[in-house]
């Protein structure tokens, strides 16, 4: 029908923003009738932009029309599940988003992200949010658990593939986490320099500094401040100096509070000691000073 395939075509349209987190049903011809199922899909259409821009102002908005989401429509999985996300941004990216430093957001990821597990416990887009809130709270084998099931459900999902790709990068197993990534990026559909600062950190830690600065100086420096730390690490590592000079200065002034905690946001991401280590080599070649870690 050619109704039907318009219809894909513009359902895909909308899912391109990020990755195809929304293409849960591409048969869907029209948003949903129901006045509270439209409105929670016009939640995750305004989750789709926030992931695109991630400013505070849009931020804000996106977690209260998902908070107000899930009051009208609780049963509804998929809102639940992009309200953790949105609560585990809080964490993920609190420089970007102006967030303070504390323990509420995870505890809000968790108890969202437990309530959409027991509503749709097979749903990869549940899955893949299990598996983020688990990685941060440090339960990386229930994390990589969660991921490798949001994989299996659906493999085609570029979205999940790059998320499992890149959890399970950071918990030590580059090659097949990269690999992931690698095709994620290949399929040209996601959030603008999130694979390849991705790529940027396989490559680090693969010994290759000049296709690590590469991929770094094609992620969203411009914008993310621990785009710009890996950009650091790598210039500090190929003895670019003057280089890692002016990055190192640009955060001081504009991510001072990333600057004093540097290891713990560093070890908040990077599971195993000795990657940790090859990271904070490169802030140190590039003149940083990291405080040793406490005595035991």
């Amino acid at each position: 029908m050619i109704q039907g395939e318009v219809a894909r075509k513009i359902a895909d349209a909308i899912a391109q923003p990020y990755g195809v987190i929304f293409q849960t049903d591409k048969d869907m011809i029209a948003p949903p009738a129901q006045t509270e199922d439209r409105r929670a899909y016009e939640c995750t259409l305004a989750y789709s932009s926030y992931r695109q821009t991630m400013t505070a102002q849009n931020h804000s908005a996106t977690r209260e029309c998902l908070q107000r989401a899930t009051q009208r429509s609780p049963d509804n999985a998929v809102s639940w599940a992009l309200l953790s996300m949105i609560y585990l941004d809080e964490i993920r990216y609190r420089h970007r988003l102006g967030t303070s430093s504390s323990s509420q957001p995870l505890a809000l990821a968790s108890a969202a992200v437990e309530r959409a597990v027991s509503l749709a416990p097979g749903n990869p887009h549940v899955l893949q949010a299990q598996m983020l809130v688990s990685f941060f709270r440090g339960d990386i084998d229930d994390a990589l658990k969660a991921g490798t099931a949001a994989y299996a459900a659906d493999p085609d999902d570029v979205e999940v593939a790059g998320e499992y790709g890149l959890r399970l990068a950071l918990s030590g197993k580059w090659q097949s986490g990269c690999e992931l990534l690698s095709i994620a990026l290949n399929k040209g559909v996601g959030t603008r320099g999130y694979y390849e600062n991705g790529l940027a950190l396989c490559a680090l830690m693969k010994g290759d500094i000049e296709e690590a600065e590469k991929w770094s100086r094609r992620s969203d420096v411009d914008h993310n401040v621990l785009h710009r730390l890996l950009l650091l690490s790598i210039l500090g590592a190929a003895g670019k100096t003057d280089e890692a000079i002016l990055e190192r200065d640009w955060l001081n002034i504009h991510a001072p509070a990333l600057m004093t905690n540097i290891r713990q946001e560093v070890a908040l991401r990077l599971q195993r000691p000795e990657d940790q280590e090859r990271f904070l080599n490169g802030l140190r070649a590039s003149g940083l000073v990291i405080p040793p870690l406490p005595a035991q």
